[in-house]
């Protein structure tokens, strides 16, 4: 199966997931605005002193008792920033064929993972941020599915390689010199 410009089905969908990704990112970042007590419940729960104050008042319970929680939408914003411009480079080049976006993408997948895991699971955020972190790592298991498909792989191999070279080049590199 071959789609967006001749591209095998796994390319395409390997593109298409990782762009899903940085949309369940963005999705994160809109609800930790609107869930925003939420989220500083969260917090406060795992924090002594904090756990009493937000049950008594909560953001303002922090406030009068000196408590300032992280600033998580601005780290959580930049993140998405970061990960779209990661995404948009490491695509182009995967699309285009350079092994080095299928590997950065990996990296990226891999770095997800343990974000939806640690974020998503092992802090007990509130639940829908449980159930985007569960939506996310099926995202990244076919986003590296996809990546280490068969059909990929042969892509990026593809005839547009220069040329086989197994060991030291006799002579220079470039035909100009």
């Amino acid at each position: 199966m071959t789609v967006d410009r001749g591209l095998p089905g796994s390319v395409a969908l390997a593109i298409r997931a990782a762009w899903a990704l940085v949309a369940l990112i963005a999705l994160t970042v809109v609800l930790m605005a609107v869930f925003r007590d939420e989220v500083i419940g969260s917090w406060a729960r795992r924090h002594d002193g904090a756990r009493e104050a937000f049950a008594q008042g909560g953001r303002v319970g922090l406030d009068r008792a000196g408590f300032v929680p992280p600033a998580f939408l601005p780290v959580a914003a930049t993140m998405l920033v970061v990960a779209a411009m990661l995404v948009w480079v490491l695509t182009a080049m995967f699309r285009e064929g350079h092994r080095w976006g299928q590997i950065g993408l990996t990296g990226l997948v891999a770095v997800s993972v343990f974000a939806s895991v640690v974020l998503g699971l092992v802090l007990a955020p509130p639940v829908v941020f449980v159930v985007i972190a569960l939506l996310s790592l099926v995202v990244e298991g076919v986003l590296v599915v996809c990546l280490w498909h068969p059909d990929t792989l042969r892509y990026l191999a593809g005839p547009w390689v220069d040329g086989p070279v197994d060991g030291p080049v006799d002579g220079p590199v470039d035909s100009a010199a």
